[in-house]
Formats: structure tokens, C-alpha cells, sequence
């Protein structure tokens, strides 16, 4: 079995489908680990869900914009009509929109989706002692007491400050390796190439835009990404 681990989707469904072709991913075999916002971007957010639901071997670590469908799927943005209107304008109208047929919503698959990404979890430590959660840590609390859920999927601090002074100071994060996405890098880095700083790779390369979705083999850190 490989583990491989892929990148802020954004409802890129082409995306999904060629960095899974390319990686020659075995949907039986193999275990695919996703950083989260699965969906809000593209228009295809619930066939990305529907082809990751065909993995066996599947952790889907949670993103703010997969919290955001969520609490939609919940019914919570009743509560919050203001923090609601903020996710519509962030890619979660045309999310909305995908999940309607014929005009109407799509009780049953909203059903379906709604118990999957109730599956999803804040972070993943493997068998190798490697991190995965969507946006970093507040590194001054154990992995799992964290002040707020908000920090494992909202905070840019890991990337942004964290991981450069490591990397200054010739130091690492305290696991073998920590994966994240959550800020796209392709605006900083235009070759649209996985970045690693200190041991920790960002793997948001901007599939959600029009930059690349990326997947990358956690061992040998070999990678593959849509066009």
C-alpha cells in the first residue's frame, strides 16, 4: 500500500481525475490522504466527493471551506446568516448550486454527503510519525488541545511565521514530516511546485484557481498534478 497525499481540490473534478490517473492511484490498494476544501471553487464539488467516497483507504482531513458545507448541510448558517453570506461569496453559492437538480435541492445526495463529511477528521498522525491537517497549528499546544478546532483549519501562522523561522534557525517541526494546503502557493511560486519548508510541504498549488492540483507520494516525496 502507498500513502499519498493530495491538495486543496476546490471542486476541480478534471483536476481530481488526472492526478489520480497520473499517480497511477489503486482506489483499492492505496491510501489517499486529502488536506481538505474538497469543495467551494469549481462547480463539481459532489463528484469529487462521489469518486473519493470509491477509496478504500480514504482520511479526509478537514478544510474551513468543507466546515463551511457542512454546517450548511446542518442547517448552522440559520444561526450565522452573516457568516453565511461571507462563505456564499467564497465559492460556497456555486456549491450550493451543485447540489440542486432539476431546480431543487438533492435531499439524497445532500444526505449522503452530509454523513461522510461528518467522517472527516481536524488532523492525521500515521504510522511514520507524519503530520496532515489543512492549515498548521498554534505550536505553543499539543497537536490535540488546541484552543479552538478553528486553529487546525483557518490559522496561516504555520506556513506564514512558523515554518521560516524553523527553517532559519536550521530546526524542524516535532514530527517527521507535516503536510498542509489552505494558502495556495502559486502566486509566490509560479512554477506551481510542491514547496517544502523545514519539513513541512505545502501542497496547495491553487487547483481551485488556475493553478494545479497537486498529490504526492509521502514516501518517496515523488509527485504528480493536473495540468
Amino acid at each position: 500500500m502507498r500513502t499519498l497525499c493530495i491538495g486543496d481540490i476546490h471542486g476541480n473534478y478534471k483536476a481530481l481525475v488526472q492526478a489520480l490517473e497520473r499517480s497511477k492511484f489503486d482506489m483499492k490498494k492505496d491510501r489517499l490522504i486529502s488536506l481538505g476544501d474538497i469543495y467551494d471553487g469549481h462547480a463539481r464539488g459532489p463528484e469529487c466527493v462521489d469518486l473519493l467516497m470509491k477509496i478504500k483507504n480514504f482520511v479526509w482531513v478537514l478544510g474551513n471551506h468543507d466546515e463551511f458545507v457542512r454546517r450548511w448541510f446542518k442547517g448552522d448558517w440559520k444561526k450565522d446568516p452573516e457568516g453565511e453570506a461571507k462563505w456564499l461569496k467564497k465559492g460556497g453559492l456555486i456549491t450550493k448550486d451543485a447540489y440542486q437538480k432539476n431546480g431543487k435541492q438533492n435531499k439524497k445526495l445532500i444526505k449522503k454527503h452530509s454523513d461522510f463529511v461528518e467522517k472527516a477528521v481536524l488532523y492525521f498522525i500515521d504510522e511514520k510519525n507524519r503530520l496532515y491537517v489543512h492549515a498548521g497549528l498554534n505550536w505553543k499546544y499539543p497537536v490535540h488541545k488546541q484552543p479552538s478546532e478553528a486553529n487546525y483549519y483557518t490559522g496561516r501562522d504555520t506556513w506564514r511565521v512558523d515554518a521560516p523561522k524553523l527553517k532559519k534557525a536550521g530546526k524542524k517541526f516535532p514530527y517527521k514530516n507535516v503536510f498542509i494546503g489552505h494558502t495556495h502557493t502559486e502566486l509566490d511560486y509560479p512554477d506551481c511546485k510542491p514547496v517544502k519548508i523545514a519539513n513541512l510541504w505545502n501542497l496547495d498549488q491553487g487547483a481551485g484557481w488556475e493553478g494545479k492540483l497537486t498529490i504526492m507520494d509521502v514516501d518517496t516525496f515523488k509527485y504528480w498534478q493536473s495540468d
